[in-house]
């Protein structure tokens, strides 16, 4: 057998390097206004898992796919996200200027907090890359799922220290953009052989929690319906 044909091992390997690079770039890009940051994670997700991890090879229309549906929710999301991050960020200034105030135990506390909200942004996004949810339930269920699934979020705490060290070593070098273009890529593929598992695992849940906010909004559109018709008659009549 030709390892070279379409069927062939290197082939598919090329084939799922590109796509990797291909998200990596397209992430990049679309993140860049910042704010679309979350949105763009999301699509880096949801294509990673269709075109390198299920072979779709469908990479840029996933990407855009996502980015197009989840683009508001995300973005709300997104600035929640900063919101916290400058808290968290003051904090860190506060504490290391004033570290005489603060014993070894709470800040031993502030630094797991950051460490779950690391982890609690990874599994937002992956989580509004699968399943339709209110904000609400993407921005609390993650939280939910990194305090119950530690050994997870450890793993997903070691690729985000993983990928600072290594641009961290490269900076200053020749390696250093060819890194910084592929490395989002790379995280995003590992992060989808930890976070898959847990998706799968809660997928009844998250599809329970759906219809029910389907099943609310259609009350209340059916309400609404009543209402406007009740006006109407009420009008009528006079």
């Amino acid at each position: 057998m030709n390892i070279f044909n379409y069927d062939g091992k290197i082939y598919r390997f090329l084939v799922k390097f590109w796509n990797v690079v291909w998200i990596s770039v397209l992430w990049i890009v679309c993140s860049l206004p910042i704010f679309t940051i979350g949105a763009a994670s999301t699509a880096a997700y949801y294509s990673m898992v269709k075109s390198v991890r299920n072979n779709e090879d469908r990479a840029t229309r996933d990407f855009f796919k996502s980015f197009k549906q989840n683009f508001v929710q995300a973005t709300v999301m997104t600035v929640i996200y900063i919101i916290v991050g400058a808290a968290f960020a003051f904090a860190t200034w506060f504490y290391y200027h004033r570290s005489g105030e603060f014993n070894l135990a709470l800040r031993w506390f502030f630094y797991i907090l950051i460490l779950v909200y690391l982890c609690t942004i990874t599994h937002a996004f992956s989580w509004l890359s699968r399943f339709t949810m209110t904000t609400f339930h993407a921005l609390t269920y993650p939280i939910a799922i990194t305090l119950m699934h530690l050994g997870y979020s450890v793993g997903l705490i070691v690729f985000w220290a993983a990928a600072v060290i290594v641009l961290y070593w490269s900076y200053n070098t020749f390696l250093f953009a060819p890194l910084l273009l592929l490395m989002p890529g790379i995280k995003c593929l590992l992060d989808t052989f930890l976070i898959e598992p847990i998706l799968k695992k809660y997928e009844p849940m998250a599809i329970g929690a759906e219809e029910t906010d389907e099943e609310t909004k259609t009350e209340d559109e059916e309400t609404d319906t009543e209402i406007g018709k009740t006006d109407d008659e009420s009008v009528d009549d006079k």
